[in-house]
């Protein structure tokens, strides 16, 4: 058996893979503080006498715990002259021109960074030998202001990280059991803010992951042993892996639905395809291309939604570590609905999340939600959702808006639940458009693949917004993060910083540089219970011109006896006319090699898991249902998946146990090969 679970907002999702090829699914109240009683629960009433051979887990803990700021009480030591790094960002700000805008405070205050004398150059050599002495006084004052872990970034440590280790040495001689990072071990990579604030995230989640992983693992260890965690870059570690760099969880549950929309894209042939997971908190959009989904090297965490523009930075903390690139918005099923001192509806950021919830779940909320209004309009269930957990008070929904909202406005309460919807609907096309035009796709071209509890019911809508003519909903698109975790592979990323010219470059140090690499991955991927034989390597290449800010990265696939060097100026030549529409004669600078680990955890995918079919709630029965002023409350019939095998024009809803389909007016629904129901728009 192996088990998956992604703890989303206001449900956890969890999905069983039996020995014989049965799935069992289910959602529970993601109630942080008995996640794992809930989880061992759900085995037990599966059925583990077997027990579980693998447990694989997404989580937004990490990322939480940096939002909240309740990350552990962490120390930093560092180059004199460099203490107000992680203060200053590189002088970053999200728009010079917003003067609202208040910055985050530091991850780790003024009093927990301390400086210590030495200094490396940039060539790596040691200019000034480490103050043991000096040293050894600031660790004691970090220690004496009860710090539970230490950052230490060094300038120029990702060159030569000789001084690093010293202190690393030093703090484990006077305070053995306390948690010490390294950047030359976390990112080895240049640009100091990024490199020092990596660290620092990364020291500050250390004690926060042990602790939820102990507790975790504590519940879990009467079913099965090995514990796998989601990571940013969609892929997965062990749990012992990420007890040492929980920064590469941060985007672990929304990474877990991605990489299964690609899956199913990949399977279903469908070369490009805009992903959109809507949870209870926020909706999340990616672009996949060719069953790819878009990655980037870095990116910022802390400062809530990551609805930005390309042209803006410096809102959060930077965080360099792999992740899909994925765009978030704060607007999701409990998101709350609200009127502004001037009279505008506006729904989110805030959410309902699982405690109280929406008003509709009878669990304390008193605010109208996203969730409210699909009830009051007929798209959801008005008795129970989620496999009747929990039940449906529609007449608690209908009386929150009324008073909430449609009254203050001067509407019906149909009118303002309406409304929600809109204005919810205008933020997620922020996420879809962020992840297109800007990125110069035109999404006419793409395929929606939603997800999420809520995703379905809004899919439609959103495309039909988008000029988007199909849409594959899959199969327990509920649960298809925890769907993701399942199909996931081992994955670890390494880089190796050089930043060299390439006149001045030998071809020897970028094939040492990539072997010591692998080196590196081999022995982490066997500490995993890999064999070596199972591992894949995928290698790339940072370069730009010499005055140029910011990098691209580049596959390395040099064929047999090619020049190395002349191969990376062709391949940065050719990408840098494709992507920016000019070259230069100008030097070319080789920044870093990154290499890609990965090896198979199982043989899943997404064939052998559309075997196990799918339940439905629904009856056979019709209910009204609003579409707007164009075509008003219509009667609507309920069907199940299972249902549509031959082309169905709707308005029609599908119901699950897991979500709720929504099939408008002017669209069409019919079962495809893999299960996934496909949608389609009336083009007439």
């Amino acid at each position: 058996m192996r088990v998956g679970f992604d703890i989303g907002g206001t449900f956890t999702d969890v999905i069983i893979f039996h020995d014989d090829g049965r799935l069992s699914t289910t959602k529970v109240l993601s109630l942080l503080d008995r996640v794992g009683e809930d989880i061992a629960a759900c085995v037990r009433e599966a059925g583990a006498a077997a027990g579980v051979d693998t447990f694989v887990h997404g989580t937004t803990i990490a990322s939480n715990a940096v939002i909240e700021g309740t990350t552990a009480r962490t120390g930093l030591l560092t180059t004199r002259g460099f203490r107000d790094e992680l203060e200053m960002r590189g002088q970053r700000r999200p728009n010079i021109f917003d003067t609202e805008w208040n910055r985050l405070p530091p991850l780790i205050p003024r009093r927990w960074r301390r400086e210590v004398h030495e200094r490396v150059l940039g060539d790596g050599n040691v200019e000034q030998p480490l103050d043991t002495a000096g040293a050894e006084a600031e660790i004691r004052r970090l220690l004496g202001q009860d710090v539970e872990a230490i950052a230490i970034s060094l300038v120029n440590a990702y060159l030569n990280g000789t001084h690093e280790r010293a202190l690393a040495r030093l703090v484990a001689d006077i305070a053995p059991e306390m948690v010490v990072c390294l950047s030359s071990e976390v990112h080895p990579e240049i640009r100091e803010y990024e490199r020092t604030s990596t660290t620092a995230i990364n020291a500050s989640l250390i004690p926060v992951i042990r602790r939820y992983l102990d507790r975790l693992e504590g519940h879990l260890r009467p079913f099965g042993a090995r514990l796998l965690i989601m990571q940013s870059n969609g892929g997965i570690m062990s749990a012992r892996a990420a007890r040492e760099k929980p920064a590469y969880m941060i985007e672990s549950g929304p990474a877990a639905g991605v990489l299964a929309a690609a899956r199913f894209a990949r399977t279903a042939a469908l070369p490009r395809v805009l992903s959109f997971d809507m949870g209870g908190t926020t909706a999340k959009a990616c672009l996949i291309e060719d069953g790819m989904p878009l990655e980037k090297p870095g990116g910022e965490v802390g400062s809530g939604a990551t609805m930005t523009t390309r042209l803006f930075g410096g809102e959060g903390h930077a965080l360099r570590v792999p992740w899909l690139d994925i765009v978030e918005v704060g607007a999701g099923g409990g998101s709350i609905a609200w009127v502004d001192d001037g009279g505008a509806l506006r729904v989110g950021p805030r959410s309902a999340g699982a405690e109280p919830g929406p008003v509709c779940y009878g669990r304390g909320g008193t605010q109208p939600t996203v969730t409210d209004a699909n009830v009051v309009l007929g798209y959801m269930n008005p008795d129970a959702i989620a496999g009747a957990t929990p039940s449906i008070d529609p007449e608690a929904a209908r009386a929150a808006i009324r008073t909430a909202i449609a009254e203050p406005l001067g509407l019906d309460v149909q009118q303002a639940a309406y409304g929600i919807i809109q204005v919810a609907n205008a933020t997620m096309m922020r996420a879809l458009r962020a992840v297109s035009t800007e990125r110069g796709r035109d999404p006419r071209d793409f395929v929606l693949i939603p997800f999420g509890g809520a995703g379905p019911i809004h899919a439609a809508t959103l495309a039909e917004n988008l000029a988007i003519a199909t849409v594959h909903v899959p199969l327990y698109p509920g649960l298809f993060s925890a769907l993701g975790l399942l199909l996931a592979d081992y994955r670890h990323d390494y880089i190796r910083s050089l930043a060299t010219t390439l006149a001045a470059c030998e071809a020897a140090t970028v094939t040492e540089g990539f072997a010591r690499l692998e080196t590196e991955a081999y022995t982490e991927l066997e500490g995993e219970g890999v064999e070596r034989s199972a591992v894949r390597f995928e290698r790339r290449v940072d370069l730009k011109y010499g005055y140029q800010v910011s990098e691209l990265s580049l596959p390395y696939e040099p064929g047999p006896g090619a020049d190395l060097l002349a191969h990376l100026q062709e391949i940065f030549t050719e990408a840098h006319g494709r992507e920016f529409g000019y070259v230069r004669d100008d030097p070319v600078e080789l920044v870093n090699l990154r290499l890609r680990a990965t090896a198979s955890a199982d043989h899943l995918d997404i064939e052998t898991l559309s075997r196990g079919g799918a339940t439905s709630s629904a009856h056979g029965t019709r209910r009204e249902a609003y579409f707007g002023p164009a075509f008003g409350a219509l009667p609507t019939p309920i069907h199940a998946r299972a249902d549509l095998t031959a082309e169905t024009p709707g308005p029609l809803i599908v119901e699950e146990a897991d979500t709720t389909i929504v099939v408008p007016p002017n669209w069409s629904a019919r079962l495809g090969d893999f299960g996934d129901l496909i949608l389609a728009r009336d083009v007439a």
